[in-house]
């Protein structure tokens, strides 16, 4: 596959919907041609400390950061007509 827009959520908590960060990047004929990453404010807004530990982003970062439905009308046009790729991490249980 050679033209393909991968994206990269990282969650403030249990929530999917609790986006605080995206990372885009759009592949062209096997190339990189172009990268977009945002901060965003998390709604439900708060952290949970396991996945602070994961991405490292807490409160302060995200205090000033816009909230996702600015975000995603930058990423749209990016993606639109492109195959996607979004990265996910299964469910992790302390043993």
């Amino acid at each position: 596959m050679n033209d393909f827009a991968a994206i990269d959520f990282e969650t403030a908590n249990e929530n999917r919907c609790s986006v605080c960060s995206v990372g885009v990047v759009i592949v062209r004929g096997g190339k990189v041609v172009d990268t977009f990453y945002s901060l965003i404010h998390p709604e439900p807004e708060y952290y949970q400390w396991f996945c602070k530990q994961v991405h490292g982003l807490c409160e302060e970062d995200t205090d000033d950061a816009p909230v996702f439905p600015y975000v995603w009308e930058k990423i749209a046009p990016m993606i639109e007509g492109r195959r996607s790729w979004r990265t996910t991490a299964p469910s992790m249980k302390a043993a």
